[in-house]
C-alpha cells in the first residue's frame, strides 16, 4: 500500500515541528526523508510523521540526540533508554532538593552572605560517610580531657546517623543542616563536654546503673504522660525525689541541700539543643520529631525544675 508523501511545510504543519528543527533532525540522520522531489525537496511520509513523534516524546523525556539515535538504530531499547532518563531525572530533583533546602537554610537570616550559602550547601553534598564523620568530630571534642568509655561513644555515634535515604525529602536535608550546625557550635561543644566532665570525671559514676536508670525514669514518665498526670503533681514530686536518689546513687554523691541545689541548676541551665538534637535524628529517619524520648525528658525536666525549686 502506498503512502501518502508529504512536503516538509506539510510535515511541519501536521507535526507541529517547526522546519527549521525538521531540517536539523534530517541532516543529523534522526529523521531520514522518505525521497525527495525532482527539484530536490525533501518528501516525507507517514512513517517519518510516526518517527518524528517518537524523538518529540524522548526529547521531551530529556534525552540526548545520541541515546535518541541508539535507540531508533536499535542499539538501545526503549526500555533501557527510559530507565537511564529516569535514573538521571531522579538524581536532578534529589539534586534540586538539597539547593532548595541550602537555600532555606541561608534565607533564615535576615542578611544572609556567601559564606552561609557554601556552607549550606555543602552540608546538602555530603555523602553518608562524611556525615558520620562530622558526627565523630562533635562526639571526639567533647570527650576530649573526659573519660567517657569509648563503647558509649560508638553507640551514641551509631545512633545519630541516620542514612538518608536517596531521594532525601525538604524536612529530611533542613534536619541535616540544622544539626550539622548544632555539632559545629563551639558553645554547644564546650556546654556538653563541661556536662560531660560532671558525670564521668566522678571516680564513684557508675555509667551502666545511670542508663538503666534513665531507661526506667523514661518509661515512668511515659506512664505519667499516659495518665494524664501533670508534672507539678504530688506524683511528679515522689518521680522526682525518687530520680534524684537515683542521680546521686549512680554519681557518687549523697541527696542532700547541696547535691539538690547543683541538679536544680543543671536543669535550670539545660539547653534546648541537646532535646533538639534527637528530634532532628528522628526527622532524617524519617520519623515524626514526636518519635525521639523528648516528650518524657520534657516532662521530666518540667517537673525536676518545679519541684526542685520548692
Amino acid at each position: 500500500m502506498t503512502q501518502r508523501t508529504y512536503s516538509i511545510g506539510e510535515a511541519s504543519r501536521l507535526s507541529g515541528v517547526s522546519v527549521r528543527r525538521l531540517r536539523f533532525y534530517a541532516d543529523e540522520g534522526l529523521l531520514p526523508p522518505a525521497g525527495r522531489t525532482e527539484s530536490g525537496y525533501r518528501v516525507f511520509t507517514d512513517s517519518e510523521l510516526v518517527r518524528l513523534n517518537l524523538i518529540c516524546c524522548l526529547r521531551d523525556a530529556g534525552l540526548d540526540l545520541g541515546t535518541i539515535r541508539e535507540v531508533l538504530s536499535h542499539d538501545l531499547s526503549l526500555a533501557e533508554a527510559l530507565k537511564l532518563r529516569l535514573e538521571a531525572l531522579e538524581a536532578e530533583i534529589a539534586a534540586q532538593r538539597r539547593v532548595a533546602s541550602a537555600l532555606r537554610a541561608a534565607l533564615r537570616s535576615s542578611d544572609p552572605t556567601e559564606a552561609d550559602l557554601r556552607r549550606y550547601w555543602t552540608m546538602t553534598r555530603l555523602s553518608q560517610a562524611e556525615r558520620r564523620s562530622v558526627v565523630e568530630r562533635f562526639y571526639q571534642e567533647v570527650s576530649d580531657g573526659v573519660r567517657i568509655d569509648p563503647k558509649w561513644i560508638h553507640q551514641m555515634i551509631d545512633s545519630s546517623i541516620p542514612e538518608l535515604p536517596d531521594e532525601p525529602t525538604p524536612e529530611q536535608c533542613d534536619a541535616w543542616i540544622e544539626l550539622s550546625e548544632i555539632l559545629n557550635d563551639p558553645n554547644f561543644i564546650a556546654q556538653m563536654r563541661s556536662n560531660a566532665s560532671e558525670f564521668w570525671n566522678r571516680d564513684g559514676f557508675d555509667p551502666a546503673a545511670y542508663r538503666q536508670a534513665s531507661d526506667e525514669m523514661r518509661l515512668k514518665a511515659k506512664e505519667a504522660i499516659d495518665r494524664g498526670l501533670e508534672p507539678a503533681s504530688e506524683e511528679g514530686a515522689a518521680l522526682v525525689q525518687d530520680w534524684m536518689e537515683t542521680l546521686a546513687r549512680t554519681l557518687g554523691r549523697q541527696p542532700d541541700a547541696t547535691f539538690k541545689v547543683w541538679l536544680l541548676g543543671k536543669y535550670t541551665e539545660h539547653d534546648d539543643r541537646a532535646s533538639r538534637y534527637w528530634e532532628l535524628v528522628a526527622i532524617m529517619k524519617g520519623q515524626s520529631p514526636q518519635a525521639s524520648p523528648n516528650r518524657e525528658w520534657k516532662w521530666v525536666l518540667a517537673a525536676m525544675k518545679h519541684h526542685l525549686a520548692g
